[in-house]
């Protein structure tokens, strides 16, 4: 990578990342954004049938990168069809229709099931991050080496931005998570405890690693059992495995709450999904460990997770108070994001500078962005550092935006606390361009 998006990744080891000019540095995001465009339309069938769709030759104005902006379920827009069918030849074509991975790279004779398929891109050079996969489907979000490399990077640099950690092992390490799988947590936790634990003192959740095809079909039989379908059969072979599953870790969590209330007078890492840390610290509470009991130089990292899980209204302020005095990274993201955007000391989440903002009405159809002030809408954004990928997304999060400079003294743009996804919010999540570009994906894998 060379140019405007070079230079632009290159803040990541400046003084003050999220510091920057703001005339130079969106002269700067707009010129990346060119590169950007230019170096996928012909790598990314989608993108470049898109393109042609709209009339959209070149980017000369962020207006024009509306209609190049994929939905947030195009990535899992493939038929499950071809999972079940065990079709790794056609589920590779769709891969191909969204992703820089040219068909001809990976070798799917032989694959046995979506893990399997996952490990050939992945041998391939290539890394296909998934979601939660809560709807019934993940999605599978493709990251090249060099995506990775910068993904490092920014753990390594701007962990508990504003303020951030030097780079030393220091720590006793816990990760409430699986010893390995194909998403951004389990990769980001665990260099995380290669940078900031001591080795061999990082303890996992399970040594077991993350099956893609257990996440599927337990989505998929939720779905089913919500629609009605589900057998008596798969129902009670669900729950007996559900509940052997949930023994085990409720056993793994209970060993780890002891050894964090033996070692909490020791720096520590402790990191997991916010579900996962709100029933971290009521054990650790319960065990006689009190609020801002924990050593000053403790570094915890939270997030996400939420979905599908019942937290309290009050969560965030109890996670505050047990982890008073500790370092906390506090940031707004999500796996389409390199990195994060992080708090600063007011609160407000700064969009890092390989991220170009873009607010939308809710129909992800018009920018609403100003040059200045407060604006309100959908957000959606291009990732202008992405090689495995276009990073060009519109998301389901209904956000406020703050363009102006912010009380922290930097400039914008910030996205203020208060998020919501439009799920959440009542009616229907719908994205005028998703159907669109569902069908154009159906046409590419069955052409």
């Amino acid at each position: 990578m060379s140019g405007a998006r070079a230079q632009i990744r290159s803040l990541v080891l400046s003084g003050d990342t999220f510091d920057q000019p703001t005339e130079e540095l969106r002269e700067l995001q707009l010129e990346a954004a060119r590169e950007a465009f230019t170096a996928h339309r012909e790598r990314i069938p989608l993108l470049r049938t898109r393109a042609e769709e709209t009339g959209v030759r070149e980017v000369t104005a962020l207006d024009d990168l509306v209609p190049l902006l994929f939905s947030h379920t195009s990535y899992k827009s493939y038929p499950v069809s071809l999972i079940t069918a065990g079709r790794w030849d056609r589920l590779l074509r769709w891969y191909t229709t969204v992703s820089t991975v040219e068909p001809g790279d990976v070798d799917v004779d032989g694959v046995r099931d979506i893990d399997e398929w996952t490990d050939r891109i992945t041998a391939a050079g290539h890394r296909p991050y998934i979601t939660s996969g809560t709807s019934g489907k993940v999605s599978f979000l493709n990251c090249a080496a060099g995506d990775l490399s910068f993904l490092h990077d920014i753990l390594e640099h701007l962990t508990c931005w504003p303020d951030p950690l030097p780079p030393k092992p220091t720590r006793r390490g816990y990760l409430l998570a699986p010893a390995s799988g194909p998403m951004r947590s389990i990769d980001g936790f665990r260099w995380h405890a290669e940078i900031f634990a001591r080795p061999g003192e990082t303890r996992l959740l399970t040594d077991d690693p993350l099956r893609v095809s257990d996440l599927m079909s337990s989505a998929l039989l939720r779905r089913r059992i919500a629609e009605g379908t589900a057998t008596p059969k798969e129902i009670s072979s669900h729950e007996t495995a559900s509940e052997a599953r949930e023994a085990e870790l409720d056993a793994a969590v209970s060993a780890i709450v002891d050894d964090i209330a033996a070692h909490r007078d020791e720096p520590l890492l402790i990191a997991g999904m916010n579900n996962q840390q709100f029933a971290l610290i009521q054990a650790l509470r319960a065990r006689g460990v009190p609020d801002g009991g924990l050593h000053p130089d403790t570094l915890v990292l939270s997030g996400g997770g939420n979905k599908g899980r019942a937290l309290p209204e009050d969560y965030q302020q109890q996670f505050a108070a047990f982890y008073d005095g500790v370092r906390r990274v506090r940031s707004y993201g999500m796996t389409e994001l390199q990195g994060s955007c992080l708090a600063c000391e007011k609160g407000h989440y700064h969009v890092p500078p390989w991220v170009i903002p873009l607010v939308l009405d809710q129909q992800g159809e018009t920018l609403l962005s100003p040059e200045q002030g407060v604006v309100e809408g959908r957000f959606a954004f291009l990732d202008v550092s992405l090689e495995g990928r276009w990073g060009g997304l519109i998301s389901g999060d209904r956000v406020l935006v703050d363009f102006s400079p912010c009380d922290c003294g930097r400039p914008g743009p910030a996205v203020l606390p208060d998020i919501q996804r439009y799920g959440d919010l009542g009616g229907d999540d719908k994205i005028t361009c998703a159907a669109t570009l569902d069908s154009y994906v159906r046409g590419m894998i069955h052409g």
